[in-house]
């Protein structure tokens, strides 16, 4: 019997562990990125954090410390690590941004989770709009962009962006991506005949339930009490905010990561390094993981000294990267930071992605719970981004800006004839701008203005 060789082809993708540590960190906002700092040093040896002279002897007779270590270690450490290359070049290299949107943290977040999904469930041209869904949803997972003008930045159409919208809908958790507290209830019911009052009750009865209105809904539903406290009981069973047990961002509890510094018109960047344990490498471990006749023990401290590198240099990726992204957005929003919302410029999370030669989650994770300092105050880097409307010759006006306009039309109306939105529609075309009367009607609505009917009973009230 004859033995040949044969070679074979194969894709493999290897993860560099500095991309490893880093996407770790990126999410993390200041506090849980001191807090791992401090996890990091307390469990590896060969870690240190900077501290004066006269404490920097503090170890020197703990020498005991590192059999104690290797008591608790798991045998896994005695495993030679071995240098790899970020990727493995082959004829159908990965990108190495693919490489770190398909490796997820210990901790995933609600994009990750719902992308991974969504991959499964669209073709190319779906994804495009299911990550503008996905990326933009809130805390609670619910979707606050106006779906007009993300139409018109994606160059679909609102009923395209309604259907992908409403699949998404679908996944688990079931009800992200929903625009009201009824959607997303009603996106978590299965229309069956033994669900049928429990939808009535949704959709017709959330508001007299806030209020307490219990025997009006008895009387509107023809049920009687103890069906009412079933119905009540299978509405508290779901989940008025699906993307809640995901990621929470909360300004009240972040710090600051950035500083803008405006000198001569220009904006800086810098990165606040105060509040940020520095690490060092241990000159006490080394020199015993250098001396140490026991074979053990020098493994052992080998290999939390190459973790104890590769995590001091996925801390400084993580800042390059949160600084880079800032300038980006710096830049773009010059007028934003310099004159107010209504100067913020049409800007997604894909171009920035694509200017950095970075994916697009990457952006989401990097930007999330990042703050910057501004003379303006504390400013969201989420708060940079913007969609926008398309007008005449390509540009695009931003919903802010298209906001302001509407407004200053209608302050600017005529008292005794108020415009109505397909007034202010045929308005805004004149400037090059093409919006349809839903989206005015939405927009006014955001700004709490009154339609064409109340603002005359309202200038007449006036005027007597």
């Amino acid at each position: 019997m004859a033995i040949r060789l044969t070679l074979k082809p194969t894709q493999q993708l290897t993860i560099n562990p500095v991309i490893h540590v880093f996407i770790g960190i990126l999410p993390l906002n200041r506090v849980e990125f001191v807090d791992r700092i401090k996890n990091e040093v307390e469990s590896n040896p060969m870690l240190d954090i900077e501290t004066s002279a006269a404490d920097s002897s503090k170890k020197e007779n703990d020498v005991s410390d590192i059999e104690k270590r290797l008591e608790r270690a798991d045998s896994s450490f005695l495993n030679e690590y071995r240098e790899e290359s970020f990727l493995k070049s082959g004829r159908d290299r990965l990108d190495k941004n693919r490489a770190i949107e398909l490796f997820t943290a210990s901790t995933v977040s609600l994009s990750d989770y719902l992308m991974e999904q969504a991959m499964t469930q669209f073709n190319e041209k779906e994804l495009e709009i299911a990550k503008q869904i996905i990326y933009n949803l809130n805390q609670d997972g619910y979707l606050d962009i106006e779906i007009e003008s993300t139409a018109s930045s994606l160059d679909t159409t609102p009923a395209e962006i309604e259907r992908i919208r409403n699949i998404i809908k679908n996944f688990e958790p079931r009800g992200v991506g929903a625009r009201s507290l009824k959607e997303c209830l009603l996106s978590q019911v299965d229309d069956t005949p033994a669900n049928k009052m429990l939808i009535r009750l949704i959709e017709n009865h959330l508001e007299d339930l806030s209020k307490s209105k219990y025997s009006d809904i008895m009387k509107k539903l023809n049920i009687q009490k103890g069906e009412l406290t079933k119905l009540i009981n299978d509405l508290k069973r779901l989940d008025p905010k699906p993307g809640a047990d995901f990621e929470k961002e909360n300004i009240d509890y972040a710090e600051v990561d950035l500083l803008l510094v405006k000198e001569n018109n220009n904006y800086e960047v810098k990165f606040i390094e105060d509040g940020i344990p520095k690490m060092v490498l241990s000159s006490y471990y080394e020199q015993m993981m250098n001396q140490s006749p026991n074979k053990t023990a020098r493994s052992y401290l080998k290999d939390k000294f190459r973790n104890a590198q590769l995590f001091i240099e996925g801390i400084n990726l993580r800042k390059s990267m949160i600084v880079k992204i800032a300038e980006v957005l710096v830049k773009k929003q010059k007028d934003f930071l310099d004159f107010g919302e209504k100067w913020k410029k049409p800007l997604t999370m894909k171009e920035v992605a694509q200017e950095l030669n970075y994916n697009e989650s990457t952006i989401s994770r990097a930007v999330n719970n990042k703050f910057i300092a501004s003379e303006k105050g504390l400013v969201s880097l989420k708060s940079f981004f913007s969609y926008g409307i398309k007008g005449e010759f390509g540009f695009k006006h931003s919903v802010e800006t298209i906001r302001d306009k509407i407004k200053k039309i209608i302050e600017e109306e005529p008292k005794d004839k108020p415009l109505s939105d397909q007034d202010i529609v045929a308005k805004l075309s004149e400037l090059g701008i093409k919006i349809s009367r839903r989206t005015i009607r939405n927009y006014r609505d955001e700004m709490n203005l009154p339609n064409s009917s109340k603002r005359k009973e309202e200038y007449k009230l006036n005027e007597g």
